[in-house]
């Protein structure tokens, strides 16, 4: 039975699937490692039988994708396969004149849709970013500070704006400084979101569905006005659809 094993290395945490045939057998996540062999020594023992295949999404850059690549060639005996983002792949076409300057995190996230279009598709992760496909054509999106590098950039860019602790919890207008800073800094992502979507529907006069996805999608998708539904995996599943293994 052949086995493979799909790889979504971002810009914090590492997201491993190891398949046979459709079926996940395997899920692992981890957090970067100060080298490559480490990270693969801390893998699973269910890793440890051989691959016939591992499709990778990285937005590391080339050195670490090198290495990367002659670390599984070490263990497996196979040279990986990194996805790219192209001018069509799977029948939908990308927005950008130059393809291969989007992300390939958005670009399979949009492949990853594409059976519910028309769809916004919103990543909640280092950075927030929004997708619109439809009619088989990504139109391109959004890509603006998530929760933390919103914090982050309002702390180094005031001295006196100082929030005791962290609780993106409510759209409630602020009674101190900790919760106008957090309350407003979520207000704004969800803000965005339902604007994006409102002007498509609008534009469409037909419903468009909602998909969020990242480490904050469940924080941001509670305070949603929107039906929307939340896939913690979506590029994995993108990249599965990428490489033509999705069922």
């Amino acid at each position: 039975m052949n086995r493979y094993c799909y790889i979504d290395i971002g810009n914090s945490r590492i997201k491993w699937w190891l398949c046979e045939q459709h079926s996940i057998v395997k899920r692992y996540v981890a957090w970067h490692t100060p080298t490559i062999a480490e990270l693969l020594d801390e893998l699973p023992h269910d890793f440890d039988h051989s691959v016939s295949f591992v499709g990778i999404s990285s937005v590391q850059d080339d050195d670490y994708n090198q290495q990367l690549t002659q670390e599984i060639y070490q263990r497996w005996g196979i040279y990986p396969e990194f996805a790219v983002t192209q001018a069509v792949s799977r029948q939908i076409e990308c927005a950008y004149d130059e393809p291969t300057k989007l992300g390939i995190d958005r670009w399979l996230n949009v492949l990853a849709v594409a059976n519910a279009q028309p769809v916004c598709v919103v990543s909640c992760g280092t950075a927030l970013t929004i997708d619109i496909v439809e009619d088989n054509r990504h139109l391109g999106g959004y890509i603006i500070p998530s929760l933390n590098l919103q914090l982050s950039a309002l702390l180094q860019g005031t001295k006196r704006v100082k929030p005791e602790k962290i609780t993106f919890n409510s759209l409630d207008l602020g009674t101190n400084t900790s919760q106008a800073v957090h309350h407003g800094i979520l207000m704004a992502c969800v803000a965005v979101i339902e604007k994006v979507h409102q002007q498509r529907q609008t534009s469409l006069q037909k419903t468009v569905n909602l998909v969020l996805t990242g480490g904050d999608a469940e924080k941001i998708g509670q305070h949603l006005s929107i039906e929307h539904v939340i896939i913690p995996e979506l590029l994995l599943l993108g990249l599965q659809r990428y490489f033509g293994h999705s069922s």
